[in-house]
C-alpha cells in the first residue's frame, strides 16, 4: 500500500537548505498543435505531424485522419501513421454501402457520435487496421466539426495493454478543435485563388480581331472597376466576419471555462462518490464485525455451558472432600475421646492409640485414592463423550453411504431388467438365424449346381445370337448418331443466326437511343448555359438597381439637407420626399422581384443540372448495355464459327468480316511498324516516317475493335479532338493497358504540342484506380506533382502515393503548378481539368516544355475538352512552341515507355499565396 507523507513544516526563521525548484510548465496538446500549424510551410504539411503528436499524447499505436467530401458524401484518407496496407485500403475512400470500405468513421461523423470499439481484435466487423490484429484492444472513431459542418474523422488504435475510455475521448475535445482549424486552413488555401480572382488579358488569336482590342481593353477596365467594388465589399464582409470570429472565440473561451468548471465539479462529484463508496464499505465491515461479535457471543455461551458442567463436577469433588474431612473430624473426635479414655490406663491407651493412628492413615490414603479416582472418572467421561460423537458421525456417514448404494443398486436393477430380456431375445434370434442359415446354405449349394449346368447351355445359345445382334445394332447406332448430330448442328446454327440478328437489332436501337440521349444532353447543357447567362444578366441588372437605389438615397439625403435650409418651402420638400420615397419603394420592389427571379433561375438551373446528371448516368448505362450486347454478339459469332467447324461432315458455313477497315489495318501492320493516331483529321496520313506507317483511327465507337486488330508500336491521341478523353476512358475500360501518347494538334496548320503519356481518371477521384493506371510508373522515389482545387481528393491521393514511397508536390492553381513543374521536373502529373479559368488545360499545354515528358493523369472537368483545348491553342504563346507533325511523331517514337528507376522518398509542398 502506498504511503503519502506530509512534508515537515520548518520553524519560523529557519532558512531552507535547498530552494524549491521552479516547476517547468508542461506543453499541452493544443499548444503543440498550434506550434505545428505555425511551423508548417503549407497547411497540408501539418496534418501528419499533428497526427503524430496526438498519437504520442494519447499513447495510441496507430491513427488516421480522414476528410469528408460533402459533394460526394465520401470520407477520404488524408494522413495515417502506423496503419497496415489493409487498413489504408479500407479507409482510403469510404462511402455508404461500399463492401470494400470500413464505414464506421463515416457513421460516427454523420450521426455526430464518437464510437469506442472494445475488444476490436475479436470483432469481425473491424478490419486488420494494424499488424498483428490480435494485439488491438480499442479502436476510437472521433468526428471532427467546424461548428455544425462536418470536416472529417479521427481514427485511433490502442493495443494491449493500453485501451481507450470515455474520459480519454473527452480529453481530446479541445486539441481536436486545433486540428479542425488546420483542416480549415488547408481548404481555405485551396480556395484562395477563387477568393482573389485575376482577370487575364485576352490574347489576340489572329490579326483579324486586332480591331477589337480597344473594346476588349475598355471591357477589361470596366470589369476591373467592378472587381475593385466587389473586393471592397468583400473586405467589409471579412472585417465583419473577423469580428464575429472574435466574438465566437470569446464565447468559445467562456464555454471552455464553463467546461473546465464542469470538469472540476465532476471531479468533486467523483470524490463524493468515492467517499460514499468508502462509507458503504465501512458499513459492510461494521455488519461483518457485528456478525463476528454474535458468533463470539455464541461461542462464549457454549464455553460458559461447558464451564458450568466442569463447575458442577468440581462441586461434587468438593462435596466428596468435605465428606472426607467430616470423616477425618469424626475420627479426630474419636481419637480425642480415646485419648481421654486412655488416661485411665497407659497400656490400653498405647494400643488403642496405635490402632487409631493406623485408621487415620488408612482414611487419608482412602481420601487420596477417592480424589484420584474422581479425576480419572472425569477424564474417562470426557473421552467416552468424544468417542461416542465420533462413532455417531461415522454411523451416520455409513448409513447415508449404505442408503446411496441401495438406491444405485435399485436403479441399476431397474435399468438392467429390459436389457436382460432383450439379450435373451437376441440370443434366441441368433440361434434361429444360424439354424436357418445352415439350412439355406445346403439348399443354395444344390440350386447353384443346377444353375451352373443350365447357364452353360444358355450361354452357348446366346453367343451366336449376340454376335448377329451386335452387328445390326452397330449399323443402326451409326445411322442414328449421324442424323442426331446433323439436326443438332442445324438447330444451333439457326439459334446463333437468330441471336445475332436480335443483337444487331438491339444494338441499332441502343445506338439510336444513345444519339437521342446525347442530343438531349447537349440541349440541356445549352439550356443550362443560357440560364446561367440570363442569371448573370439579371445579377448585373440587380447591381444596377442597387446603385440607382444608393443614388436615390443620396439624393434623398441632399433633399433633406436642402429642406432644413429652406424652411419656407415645406410643400415642395414634402412632394420631393414623397417622390423619392416612391422611387425607393419601386426600386426595392424591383430588387425583390429580381432576387425572386434569380432564386427561380437557380432552382431551375439545379433541376437542369440534376436532369443532365441523370441523363449522363442513363447514357453510361446504355453504353454498358451496348458493350454487353456487343460481347454477346461476338460470343454468338464465335459459337457460329465453332458450329461451322464442328459440322464439316454435314455442312460448311464461312463467316466473313462486315467491313474492310480492319482488313486494311491488318495489311498496314503486316507491311511496316504501325503508328496509330487517334484523331478525326486525315491530314496525319500524309506524313511519311522512315520505317513506319501512319494510320488514322477516328475516336468513334469502333475504335476499340480496330485497335484490337493491329499491333501498333505507338498510339498517339489528339486531346483536342472531339470525344478524345471519352475514347481514352473507353479504351481503359475495355482492359487495354497499352500506353497512349497525348498531344494537342491542329492538323490544318501541320503543328502539334507534345504532352507525353496520358491516363484517364474518374470523378470523384479514386487513388487506387490512379495507382493501378500508373502501374510500374508508381515506384519509390518517383516525383509527382498534383494540380487541382479538390482538397479532400488530392490529400487522399497524396497519402496513397506517399505510402508507395513517391515524392509528392501539391499545387492548388496554375501559377503554383508552373513553379513546381520548373523546380521539381516531375515524372508523373495529376491535373484536374476543372480548375477555374481553364488553368488545368493551360497546365497540360505547357507540359511539352518539361524534359523528360511526364506521364499525365487527366481528371475530367465539366467543360468540353475539345473546346477548352482549342481556346488554349489559340494563345500565340502556346502556338509558338508547337512542333511539325512528323517531328512530333519522331519524338514519340524516340522516347521510351519504360518506368524510371526507383529513388529515395521526398515530400515537398509549395507555400500558398496570400489569403
Amino acid at each position: 500500500m502506498s504511503l503519502f507523507r506530509r512534508a515537515r513544516r520548518l520553524r519560523a526563521g529557519t532558512a531552507t537548505a535547498f530552494p524549491a525548484p521552479t516547476p517547468r510548465p508542461r506543453v499541452t496538446l493544443s499548444e503543440q498543435l498550434q506550434e505545428i500549424a505555425a511551423a508548417a510551410t503549407a497547411p497540408e504539411d501539418a496534418l501528419e505531424p499533428a497526427l503524430r503528436a496526438i498519437l504520442e499524447t494519447s499513447t495510441a499505436r496507430a491513427g488516421a485522419i480522414c476528410l469528408f467530401d460533402q459533394r460526394h458524401a465520401l470520407l477520404r484518407l488524408a494522413a495515417e501513421v502506423g496503419l497496415s496496407d489493409e487498413g489504408c485500403q479500407r479507409l482510403r475512400s469510404v462511402r455508404h454501402g461500399d463492401p470494400t470500405a470500413w464505414d464506421m468513421p463515416l457513421h460516427g461523423l454523420l450521426n455526430r457520435r464518437a464510437y469506442l470499439i472494445e475488444s476490436a481484435a475479436r470483432n469481425r466487423y473491424v478490419p486488420r487496421l494494424v499488424d498483428p490484429i490480435s494485439a488491438v484492444r480499442t479502436v476510437a472513431c472521433i468526428p471532427l466539426y467546424a461548428g455544425v459542418a462536418p470536416l472529417g474523422s479521427l481514427v485511433l488504435v490502442a493495443v494491449a495493454p493500453r485501451s481507450f475510455g470515455e474520459r480519454d475521448v473527452r480529453s481530446l475535445e479541445r486539441p481536436l478543435r486545433e486540428l479542425a482549424r488546420i483542416i480549415e486552413a488547408v481548404r481555405r488555401r485551396a480556395g484562395a485563388d477563387e477568393e482573389n480572382p485575376v482577370v487575364p488579358l485576352p490574347r489576340v488569336a489572329s490579326p483579324a480581331v486586332a480591331g477589337e482590342l480597344s473594346a476588349v481593353v475598355a471591357e477589361r477596365e470596366r470589369l476591373q472597376v467592378e472587381t475593385a467594388a466587389h473586393l471592397a465589399e468583400r473586405t467589409r464582409v471579412r472585417e465583419e466576419l473577423a469580428g464575429l470570429r472574435a466574438e465566437r472565440e470569446r464565447l468559445q473561451n467562456a464555454l471552455e471555462a464553463a467546461a473546465d468548471e464542469q470538469a472540476r465539479l465532476a471531479t468533486d462529484l467523483q470524490g463524493a462518490r468515492r467517499d460514499a463508496e468508502r462509507i458503504d464499505a465501512l458499513t459492510a465491515a461494521l455488519a461483518a464485525a457485528e456478525q463476528e461479535r454474535a458468533r463470539l457471543a455464541a461461542s462464549l455461551e457454549a464455553q460458559a455451558a461447558e464451564r458450568t458442567v466442569q463447575t458442577r463436577s468440581e462441586i461434587a469433588d468438593r462435596h466428596a472432600r468435605a465428606e472426607a474431612e467430616r470423616a477425618v473430624s469424626v475420627a479426630r473426635a474419636e481419637l480425642e475421646v480415646a485419648r481421654q479414655a486412655a488416661a485411665s490406663g497407659a497400656a490400653d491407651a498405647a494400643a488403642l492409640l496405635g490402632e487409631r493412628h493406623a485408621e487415620v492413615e488408612r482414611l487419608v490414603a482412602r481420601l487420596t485414592r477417592a480424589e484420584a479416582e474422581a479425576a480419572r472418572e472425569r477424564d474417562l467421561s470426557r473421552e467416552r463423550d468424544r468417542e461416542l460423537e465420533r462413532v455417531a458421525s461415522e454411523l451416520r456417514a455409513t448409513v447415508s453411504r449404505e442408503q446411496r448404494l441401495r438406491e444405485e443398486l435399485h436403479a441399476a436393477t431397474v435399468r438392467a431388467e429390459p436389457g436382460m430380456s432383450e439379450l435373451f431375445a437376441a440370443r434366441a434370434a441368433v440361434r434361429a438365424t444360424e439354424e436357418a442359415h445352415s439350412t439355406l446354405a445346403a439348399e443354395t449349394s444344390d440350386v447353384r449346381a443346377a444353375l451352373d449346368s443350365a447357364r452353360a447351355i444358355v450361354e452357348a445359345l446366346e453367343d451366336e445370337a449376340t454376335r448377329g445382334r451386335a452387328d445390326i445394332e452397330q449399323l443402326e447406332a451409326a445411322a442414328r448418331a449421324v442424323a442426331v448430330e446433323q439436326e443438332r448442328l442445324e438447330a444451333r446454327l439457326e439459334e446463333a443466326r437468330a441471336r445475332a440478328s436480335e443483337n444487331a437489332r438491339r444494338l441499332e436501337a441502343l445506338d439510336r437511343e444513345m444519339v437521342a440521349v446525347r442530343d438531349e444532353r447537349d440541349r440541356l447543357a445549352d439550356a443550362v448555359r443560357e440560364d446561367a447567362a440570363e442569371a448573370r444578366a439579371r445579377t448585373a441588372r440587380l447591381e444596377a438597381v442597387t446603385a440607382e437605389r444608393d443614388r436615390l438615397q443620396a439624393a434623398l439625403g441632399a433633399a433633406e439637407a436642402e429642406s432644413e435650409r429652406r424652411d419656407g418651402e415645406t410643400g415642395t420638400r414634402a412632394a420631393a420626399e414623397a417622390r423619392l420615397r416612391e422611387a425607393v419603394a419601386r426600386e426595392t420592389a424591383e430588387r425583390s422581384r429580381l432576387e425572386a427571379a434569380i432564386g427561380t433561375l437557380e432552382t431551375a438551373l439545379a433541376e437542369r443540372t440534376a436532369e443532365a446528371a441523370a441523363r449522363a448516368v442513363e447514357l453510361e448505362r446504355l453504353g454498358a448495355e451496348r458493350a454487353r450486347l456487343a460481347a454477346e454478339l461476338e460470343s454468338a459469332m464465335a459459337e457460329l464459327a465453332l458450329a461451322a467447324q464442328g459440322s464439316d461432315p454435314v455442312r460448311v458455313v464461312t463467316m466473313a468480316p462486315a467491313g474492310g477497315a480492319r482488313t486494311r489495318a491488318r495489311e498496314l501492320a503486316e507491311q511496316r511498324p504501325l503508328v496509330v493516331v487517334v484523331d478525326g483529321d486525315p491530314t496525319w496520313e500524309t506524313i511519311s516516317l522512315d520505317g513506319h506507317q501512319v494510320a488514322v483511327f477516328p475516336p468513334g465507337e469502333d475504335l476499340i475493335q480496330r485497335l484490337a486488330g493491329v499491333e501498333p508500336s505507338r498510339i498517339v491521341l489528339n486531346l483536342a479532338a472531339p470525344n478524345a478523353l471519352e475514347a481514352l476512358a473507353a479504351l481503359r475500360a475495355s482492359g487495354s493497358r497499352t500506353r497512349v501518347w497525348g498531344c494537342l494538334a491542329v492538323p490544318a496548320i501541320d503543328r502539334a504540342l507534345p504532352v507525353g503519356m496520358v491516363e484517364p481518371s474518374s470523378r470523384p477521384l479514386d487513388p487506387d484506380a490512379i495507382l493501378e493506371a500508373l502501374g510500374p510508373h508508381a515506384g519509390r522515389g518517383i516525383r509527382v506533382v498534383t494540380a487541382g482545387a479538390d482538397v479532400d481528393a488530392l490529400m487522399s491521393l497524396r497519402q496513397a502515393l506517399a505510402r508507395r514511397g513517391m515524392s509528392v508536390s501539391m499545387a492548388w492553381d496554375g501559377k503554383q503548378a508552373s513553379e513546381l513543374v520548373g523546380v521539381v521536373r516531375p515524372e508523373v502529373m495529376v491535373v484536374d481539368l476543372d480548375l477555374p479559368r481553364r488553368e488545368g488545360y493551360v497546365i497540360v499545354a505547357g507540359l511539352g516544355a518539361v524534359d523528360p515528358l511526364p506521364i499525365t493523369v487527366l481528371v475530367p472537368g465539366t467543360e468540353d475538352p475539345a473546346t477548352a483545348f482549342a481556346a488554349v491553342l489559340a494563345d500565340p504563346a502556346h502556338a509558338g512552341r508547337a512542333l511539325p507533325l512528323d517531328r512530333l511523331l519522331g519524338t514519340v517514337l524516340a522516347r521510351s515507355e519504360a518506368p524510371p528507376p526507383e529513388r529515395q522518398q521526398k515530400v515537398r509542398a509549395l507555400g500558398g499565396r496570400g489569403k
